[in-house]
């Protein structure tokens, strides 16, 4: 059981590998806190570092099928919300906060029911991951670590989205949670779609 994880973990960890460098159609744009992408590739690596670290150091009895079955839906979802994210934005996804000339602010696919799908499957891969290898180290890397930086990211990119946007961006902001969904933004989002 310990080989069918790990080929799990080395086959996630080159998904993720393509799905975050991947060469897509996008705009240029002016990026915007540079210094957040080298950061949170840092904080993502430690984090990832340390679930392999405990997956090497465990045996096969500290398997637990919860756990391994609860963790792998976890990653399957996180891997649906973020490709289902990056649909959505089409050419303005990037890997930096960046903000284009010509932005459009999406509020379409995902982001009809939140502001911020894409952050919201990383976070369900960081409890995801960790449940699959039972690692309490790998809890403390994502608390400490790689969540505040994960959050200062999505906060440096809501400002920089209020900043270009203005009066749009914050009538979507106070119709539209920010990481999760409401049976009353649901509602609205069912509504605005049927009046379209």
């Amino acid at each position: 059981m310990k080989l069918v994880v790990g080929l799990f973990l080395m086959l996630y960890a080159a998904e993720r590998l393509v799905e975050t460098f991947w060469k897509r159609p996008k705009l240029p744009g002016k990026i915007v806190s540079a210094y957040s992408l080298p950061c949170i590739l840092t904080a993502y690596l430690a984090f990832y570092l340390t679930v392999l670290w405990d997956w090497h150091s465990m045996d096969d009895a500290e398997i637990s099928i919860f756990g391994l079955i609860a963790g792998v839906t976890m990653v399957m979802i996180s891997i649906i919300g973020r490709n289902w994210s990056i649909r959505a934005l089409g050419p303005w996804h990037s890997i930096h906060i960046e903000i284009r000339e010509q932005h459009v602010l999406v509020q379409s696919g995902p982001y009809r029911y939140i502001r911020n799908p894409y952050y919201l499957s990383n976070i369900i891969e960081a409890v995801g991951l960790p449940l699959i290898v039972k690692s309490g180290w790998a809890f403390m890397v994502v608390g400490l670590v790689y969540l505040p930086f994960l959050i200062h990211r999505l906060v440096a990119e809501e400002i920089a989205l209020e900043s270009k946007f203005k009066a749009n961006f914050v009538r979507y902001r106070t119709r539209v949670p920010s990481l999760i969904p409401t049976l009353r933004n649901r509602i609205l989002a069912t509504e605005a779609r049927e009046s379209e």
